[in-house]
Parts: C-alpha cells; sequence; structure tokens
C-alpha cells in the first residue's frame, strides 16, 4: 500500500501535532513543513523534513505532496487553501475554513473545479461527550428537539492572547465564534 503524502503549513502549536499525527501514521508520509519563520526560533531545529519559509517555493520543491494541512493563523486559511486546490492538492484546514462566507464559497467551489476534498477540522465531535449527545438525539431518546441552547464556558488568559501574537486580531483571527466558539456551533448543526 503507498503512503498518502503530507505537507503542513504552519508550525505553530497546532502546525506542529498535524506534523507529530502524520509523521505516526504507518500510512502517511510527510514531505515538507513550511512557517513563515526560521525553524530555528520555533524550536524546530533538529526535523528531518525539509523546512521552508515560503509556501510557493515547497509546493513548487515537491511535487509529490498530495495533501496540504493548513494550519496558520485563522484569516490566512482561505488564501492558503485556495493555493493549495490550485496546485491539485487535497486540504485538511483548521477551523475557521475562513473568516466570510464568500471565502469558504470560494474555497468549496476550487475544490469541486480541481476535484479535490477540503476537510475542515472539526474533532470536538469526536468527544464523549459529543458522541453522546449525538447518540441521544439521534435515537430521540429525549423526544423532539425544538430549542438548543448553547453556553461557552471556555476561558483563555493572557498566555493564549500573548503580545505579538495573531490571536485576537481582528484580520487574523475573527473572534470568539470563530475560535472556541465554532466546535458547538458545529456540535448543534451535527
Amino acid at each position: 500500500m503507498s503512503q498518502l503524502n503530507f505537507a503542513v503549513v504552519g508550525q505553530g502549536h497546532i502546525g506542529k501535532r498535524h506534523a507529530e499525527m502524520v509523521r505516526r501514521n504507518p500510512e502517511c508520509n510527510l514531505i515538507a513543513v513550511c512557517d513563515v519563520l526560521p525553524k530555528e526560533q520555533i524550536g524546530l531545529s533538529e526535523i528531518k523534513e525539509p523546512y521552508f519559509t515560503d509556501y510557493s517555493e515547497m509546493l513548487k520543491a515537491h511535487p509529490e505532496i498530495e495533501i496540504v494541512n493548513v494550519c496558520t493563523p485563522n484569516g490566512l486559511h482561505a488564501s492558503q487553501s485556495i493555493i493549495a486546490l490550485e496546485q491539485s492538492k487535497h486540504v485538511v484546514c483548521e477551523k475557521p475554513m475562513a473568516l466570510k462566507k464568500s471565502e469558504c464559497e470560494e474555497i468549496i467551489y476550487k475544490s469541486l473545479q480541481m476535484h479535490k476534498q477540503v476537510f475542515c477540522v472539526m474533532q470536538n465531535r469526536y468527544s464523549p461527550p459529543s458522541a453522546w449527545l449525538k447518540e441521544i438525539v439521534s435515537d430521540k431518546i429525549i423526544g423532539e428537539v425544538f430549542l438548543v441552547q448553547l453556553n461557552c464556558y471556555w476561558n483563555r488568559d493572557d498566555r493564549y492572547y500573548k503580545q505579538g501574537g495573531w490571536k485576537g486580531s481582528t484580520d487574523l483571527d475573527g473572534g470568539t465564534l470563530f475560535t472556541q466558539f465554532s466546535h458547538f456551533i458545529d456540535i448543534m448543526y451535527w
């Protein structure tokens, strides 16, 4: 069985986790990683895979990449997903897919045009409480649901919004609706 060839764009906390999950999967091969910061600055001096600071250069240097994981700041997801799709790559995009509905529609249109898949990461669907709630609703254990109230009690302290980072900025973050609360909206629709 041949391996699937991945690249991960963005090597912050989530991007590093994506890269590690690809490395651990015997059916996957991590071809390259990319971030705008030098690898020494983000603690990746020892990685074995080729490291790029230019996304387009990475895609050009490694045409064997089949799937691009987009793990950059939220406001970059749309443009970077479209670049991957234009290069005939499948996309795994961290949530949110984009900060505007029109950008999401562009991604979907481009994926259809290029006959490529786009998967937006919404991992909380797989948590035991979410699966339990899905079963209760699907099996109509509580009858028909006519009203839902969602409360998000997650807290992010000052470390999350560290000075000089992208979190909390309007153009790159989008606010709690796009970050923490999007999981609850996804679970409600699911």
